[in-house]
């Protein structure tokens, strides 16, 4: 449904995700089990003067588990859930390049780029419904983040201009809250709110090297976004339930993504300097029968990163615009359900010049980096 569950509960997981009061409005109890196999494709081409040239990532699959669990109180108005889902992340790998000038090895370049992050939440939840067509809901966020970073420019460089590459030493926690509420004015519409505040993490912890292969440690502090959703979802058509999403992500204020794009005096970078966005998404519903449906869904959000900050996100590339995603469901018999998705983020570029400390933007050149995507989705759904 490309995303658009705020006010169109149709499963455990989107319905936990996006807004907890849904579940209320949810027919059955049930346990949802899936996973994403996210494939990406990276490419990073550079110019400085007469030099140019482009190298190719190998991020290779990264898989992405769901478990979405919720059960209705009998005889009471509470519903209860848990959802445990890998809810942000990426993965890039672009090798050293001599013939790519913001590839060739460190200090005339970035040499190679590795970088990794994954981002796990454990999210019970609690809904209560105020009457027949009001519910509402929310619970405590806890996270789990790990992240590596080659070159880990978060921190000042060795002392012959080069840096450490970091892996931080063991999975960091943090924790926000999230909050929804869920309307039913009549049988044809729906709609929902809901707010996640962002996860504040602890200050992550890195192991590095120096120049002479000594160890170093590194620190950062990184956070996921506040999100603010809105949906409305439409069931007047026969076997059809259409839905709609606005949302807003405020990157520009979590630590680690919004602060300033600058070096400090080491070298340092401070930040990603990623905008807030907006972003919508239209999902549909259709029943086949009485055990088949299909979807199709497709969402737009605004670019986080600016042209002029693409050299700071060869490392995190997340520059994806517009997603179409398809797939359905069957149902084996009363209890037992089987779900199958796709998803493509079409391919995006950001261009902007190398920056290096101490020197700023280099007149002449530039950094491009190209992105595109598909998400693999299947899962196991279970019915009380």
């Amino acid at each position: 449904m490309g995303g658009a569950s705020t006010a169109a509960p149709i499963s455990a997981l989107g319905a936990l995700y996006w807004n907890p009061a849904t579940i209320s409005g949810m027919e059955h109890g049930e346990l949802e089990v899936g996973m994403d196999l996210l494939f990406t494709q990276h490419r990073v081409d550079s110019t400085f003067g007469p030099f140019s040239g482009s190298t190719e990532a190998e991020p290779g699959t990264f898989p992405i588990p769901n478990i979405g669990w919720v059960h209705h109180l009998e005889n009471s108005p509470v519903s209860l859930g848990l959802s445990v889902n890998a809810v942000a992340g990426f993965k890039t790998n672009v090798q050293s390049d001599p013939t790519n000038p913001v590839m060739s090895p460190q200090p005339t370049g970035l040499g190679r780029v590795s970088s990794e992050a994954s981002f796990l939440q454990i999210a019970p939840v609690i809904s209560y419904a105020v009457t027949d067509r009001i519910s509402i809901g929310g619970g405590p966020v806890i996270t789990s983040g790990q992240v590596g970073l080659e070159p880990f420019v978060f921190g000042s460089a060795n002392s012959d201009s080069t840096y450490s590459s970091g892996r931080s030493s063991r999975y960091h926690w943090g924790g926000g809250l999230q909050a929804g509420v869920y309307f039913i004015p009549n049988e044809d519409w729906r709609f929902g709110a809901s707010f996640k505040s962002p996860s504040w993490m602890e200050e992550f912890e890195f192991y590095g090297e120096d120049e002479t292969g000594a160890p170093r440690e590194l620190s950062a502090h990184i956070d996921l976004p506040m999100i603010l959703s809105l949906g409305t979802a439409y069931a007047g058509f026969d076997k059809w339930l259409l839905a709609v999403d606005l949302r807003y992500i405020d990157y520009a204020n979590a630590d680690g993504f919004g602060d300033p794009a600058t070096y400090d005096a080491t070298g340092r970078l401070n930040g990603l300097d990623w905008s807030s966005v907006m972003a919508v998404a239209f999902g549909a519903q259709r029943a086949i029968g009485d055990r088949a449906f299909i979807r199709g869904g497709y969402s737009y959000n605004q670019n986080p990163v600016r042209e002029s900050e693409s050299f700071y996100n060869v490392a995190t590339p997340l520059i994806y615009e517009h997603t179409l995603s398809v797939g359905g469901s069957y149902k084996l018999n009363e209890m037992l359900a089987l779900n199958i998705a796709y998803s493509h983020f079409f391919e995006n570029s950001r261009t902007g010049p190398i920056v290096m400390p101490g020197v700023g933007a280099i007149p002449g050149s530039s950094v491009t980096n190209e992105m595109s995507a598909d998400v693999l989705s299947f899962g196991i759904l279970m019915r009380q």
